[in-house]
């Protein structure tokens, strides 16, 4: 197989495409009542750490060692803003008053809606995406993943009896309404209008986004050296107090996903697949072991492959390492995740700035790109 081209993310505007969140901070008063009720911030011997389970549907934590020229408890309530603002803009599960979001999209398709920068350079990025995934990310697949979303939770609700998937006919009826290019944006109106039956899912790509954005935002109050975990989405800034690079602990998928009870995931070297050393970088992993429901003898989990309209069948996990472009780790992990093996090796291969590891089956066997090794810790 042909390697895919290297190409230049700015040459396309996506690295253009991270406006800076900081005047938004700024502009909004210290809402101290917000980070009191949804998130706890301490001060600790060596850290100020924030903590909520508010946001994006999971935990997502900051933890700043070397806060430099900012006041560490205000930048972070500042961040809990932040994360509570990009929260309800990519949010296609509710819409909250005087917000235009994706659910706002979602509910009226065929309207011309006028959205805030930060969302619209998120839809954009979205739709290159597709293009640079050869289809396996797309933002359009909202219809597709109800589907899937909705036999999901029924089989939850009824504690895993009468579980059914999808109709193919269903599935290939919403799969009329997931074609990309049916996506309208205008740049000088910061507009969205998209074709009857739409509707996005920015799931693969928000976390990252926001991830990105906080930041941003962090470094310009002066903040020299912080964590941000979200959902283990894991993007290390600066060093660690010992004066070295922060280490990330790769969790081994199967172990995960059988709770750590099957022989040997108590012991550390099994627990963990890799424990990953840099400067600056970004880890996240995407996988069917979290997520997933069963049907007879099948586990159908959340990751949609848009080329089937199925869930991937094969492979459990693909772990990604990123230098720079951090925005894009999980629109990367989720592509190399989806993609067929060969396929994706080439595009990892193809990124100066990534390298990744595939976890292929249960049985714990493993492949990783000719550069994963730099970040192994030994």
């Amino acid at each position: 197989m042909t390697p895919l081209p290297k190409f230049s993310l700015a040459a396309i505007g996506l690295i253009a495409a991270l406006s800076s969140p900081v005047a938004t901070a700024q502009s909004e008063p210290l809402n101290t009542n917000l980070c009191q009720q949804h998130g706890l911030i301490q001060t600790l011997d060596d850290r100020t750490v924030l903590y909520t389970l508010d946001y994006f549907g999971t935990s997502i934590g900051i933890e700043i060692f070397d806060a430099g020229t900012a006041d560490a408890q205000a930048a972070l309530c500042h961040s809990l803003q932040l994360i509570k603002r990009y929260h309800q803009l990519a949010s296609d599960y509710s819409t909250y008053t005087g917000v235009t979001n994706i659910k706002s999209l979602n509910l009226a398709p065929t309207q011309t809606h006028h959205v805030e920068p930060e969302l619209f350079e998120l839809i954009e990025m979205g739709i290159q995406w597709h293009e640079i995934s050869k289809g396996y990310f797309n933002i359009a697949i909202g219809p597709v993943v109800q589907l899937w979303r909705q036999q999901r939770f029924t089989c939850e609700q009824q504690d895993g009896v009468h579980c059914a998937i999808p109709s193919q006919q269903a599935l290939e009826e919403a799969a009329t309404h997931t074609k990309i290019s049916n996506i309208t944006l205008d740049k000088t109106n910061h507009s969205v209008t998209m074709a009857d039956g739409m509707s996005l899912d920015m799931g693969g790509i928000a976390k990252g986004w926001m991830v990105e954005k906080v930041l941003n935002y962090l470094k310009h109050q002066g903040v020299r050296s912080v964590v941000i975990n979200a959902g283990g989405n894991i993007r290390h800034f600066g060093q660690h107090p010992q004066e070295r690079a922060f280490v990330t602990a790769i969790e081994n998928p199967v172990c995960r996903k059988h709770q750590f009870q099957l022989p040997g995931c108590d012991q550390l070297p099994i627990r963990y697949s890799e424990v990953i050393k840099g400067e600056d970088i970004t880890v996240v992993t995407s996988g069917n072991y979290l997520k997933y429901y069963q049907v007879g003898d099948r586990e159908y989990h959340h990751i949609i492959d848009p080329t089937t309209l199925y869930p991937k069948q094969g492979g459990v996990a693909t772990s990604v390492v990123l230098s720079s472009n951090h925005v894009f780790a999980d629109v990367l992990s989720t592509t190399l995740f989806l993609m067929p093996t060969k396929q994706a090796q080439a595009l990892a291969e193809s990124l100066p700035y990534l390298e990744a590891m595939w976890t292929l089956d249960e049985s714990g066997n493993r492949l990783y790109s000719s550069g994963f090794s730099r970040y192994t810790q030994q």
